[in-house]
């Protein structure tokens, strides 16, 4: 298969698509298709070897129009005539995908759909129901900009109206959502108060409610921040969800997107870092998945914390930057692919491209908490604590599950600042401190003039594996000012003694 995407020419199977002349060819002979057929087999080209779900589909071919399923089967079959049975392959409960008869079948994603039907305007009032239908097309924009879960389109989730649990079955049967966010927004002046649940269609079952309510500001300000925490929590559940699933299955038949998710909860489980494991699972989803640009990510990540978090060498951190860059690569506006890769330039100590790659990221996706806590973390290394507190704060309000890695970097912004005392309650959290934590913590408890917790935290180092916290504070830490790392340093000399 082929494709010619300046002059949108597709050739696949010995077919030629020319949309720009709006011809179809065979080998030796035009072939005809009415204009929905065309336009439908168009849409599939241009997504050769993806999965198109039957709502997209829909939303392309007749938007702004409620048709009913049969539209599209029967279009698909006309499709099938002219081109072969082969050449157009449904995926059960997910939809069509057009593929070259030579080309072995793609994997098929086990990424989850998700529907955000329209919500119940509580106030009553009709002047309200264009904020109301605003408010949940936010949300549909901010989830789709994770790129770890497929978000119907407007057309699609709008045809349903939050339900009672009887009709769910009927709405995964329309659109083929595995999941359904439904609410309700009621607004009296300038005070909002909003519903939001995450309900599994498949069990019938709700995942996760809250209710989120106006602190008295502008109307704006206040739907902005109420979408900032609905969307990076509406993920979180999403995601840990797919997780659930996937733990009940044997490594060997997970598909490339579960096996991301299993590798990345290994980078965050609070207990315990397994990077070696991370490390397996994500080379395990790019031999299933060559073109999965988010596993060469996430891959790179995990490259680069190796030796406790910046102490990569240089090698290592090469590598994870070229592994990043072909993530970037195979997926350009993936905002995870820039997070990743601003990490990697900090511990290369690149701190302007760094902050550059930051910034894109969040560009790409406010609403991702990892990416607002990193913008923190990177503003207390460039010698920012100050303001690193605003943004590490933000990152823990929108997700107050987060992992174990937004305390710990919230801890050296205090330090930095001098608050010593809350600096030490954050890196208390540690539930399994490794040497780099028990540095921070020694460092803390000593500027306190608390020596014998101070020393205690160094004995505790001592026993385990070879490590050098003063090394640590002096080079490990990726400071960009040589007064920071003195900073650190000074703790760690009264630590020691």
């Amino acid at each position: 298969m082929t494709t010619a995407t300046a002059d949108q020419v597709f050739r696949f199977g010995g077919f030629t698509l020319d949309l720009a002349r709006g011809t179809l060819c065979g080998v030796n002979e035009p072939l005809y298709l009415r204009p929905k057929a065309y336009a439908l087999l168009s849409h599939l080209a241009r997504n050769m070897g993806r999965v198109v779900p039957k709502s997209e589909l829909m939303d392309v071919v007749w938007p702004g129009v409620y048709v009913t399923e049969d539209s599209l089967t029967q279009s698909i079959r006309e499709i099938r005539k002219v081109l072969g049975d082969d050449m157009v392959r449904t995926v059960s409960k997910r939809g069509y995908m057009l593929a070259a008869e030579a080309e072995a079948a793609p994997e098929i994603s086990s990424q989850p759909i998700v529907a955000v039907v329209r919500f119940r305007n509580d106030s009553g009032d009709p002047a309200d129901e264009a904020m109301v239908d605003g408010f949940a097309e936010d949300i549909i924009n901010g989830v789709a900009r994770f790129g770890t879960v497929t978000v119907l389109a407007r057309n699609s989730s709008f045809s349903f109206s939050s339900f009672g649990r009887a009709e769910w079955p009927q709405i995964r049967a329309r659109i083929g959502a595995d999941y359904l966010v439904e609410g309700s927004l009621r607004r009296q002046g300038e005070h909002v108060v909003v519903a939001v649940s995450l309900v599994d269609i498949a069990t019938a079952s709700q995942l996760w409610g809250d209710r989120y309510q106006s602190q008295g500001a502008g109307l704006f300000a206040i739907e902005r921040e109420i979408v900032e925490q609905i969307v990076s929590r509406l993920v979180t559940r999403v995601t840990n969800a797919g997780l659930e699933q996937a733990s009940r299955k044997p490594v060997t038949s997970l598909a490339a997107y579960e096996l991301l998710l299993r590798g990345f909860a290994l980078l965050r489980d609070p207990a315990q870092t397994d990077q070696r494991g991370a490390e397996a699972l994500f080379e395990a989803a790019i031999v299933k998945d060559p073109n999965y640009g988010l596993a060469y990510t996430y891959l790179a990540l995990a490259r680069a914390l190796d030796g406790e978090f910046g102490r990569a060498s240089d090698a290592v951190l090469e590598n994870a930057r070229d592994l990043a860059d072909k993530g970037l690569a195979l997926s350009p506006d993936q905002p995870t692919g820039h997070r990743v890769q601003s990490l990697i330039r900090l511990y290369m100590r690149d701190h302007e491209a760094a902050e550059h790659h930051m910034r894109i990221a969040l560009q790409l996706n406010p609403y991702d908490a990892d990416s607002i806590e990193q913008m923190g973390m990177l503003l207390t290394m460039r010698g920012r604590p100050l303001e690193a507190l605003t943004w590490l704060a933000r990152g823990i309000r929108i997700d107050p599950l987060h992992p174990h890695w937004y305390q710990f970097d919230r801890a050296l912004a205090l330090y930095m600042m001098g608050q010593y005392r809350q600096a030490a309650e954050a890196l208390e959290l540690a539930t399994r401190p490794a040497p780099w934590i028990r540095t921070r913590l020694a460092a803390c408890y000593a500027q306190m003039g608390e020596m014998e917790k101070a020393r205690r935290q160094i004995a505790l180092i001592e026993e385990g594996e070879p490590f050098s916290p003063l090394d640590y504070a002096l080079r490990g830490v990726p400071f960009e000012n040589r007064a920071d790392a003195e900073h650190l340093a000074e703790g760690v000399r009264l630590a020691l003694g």
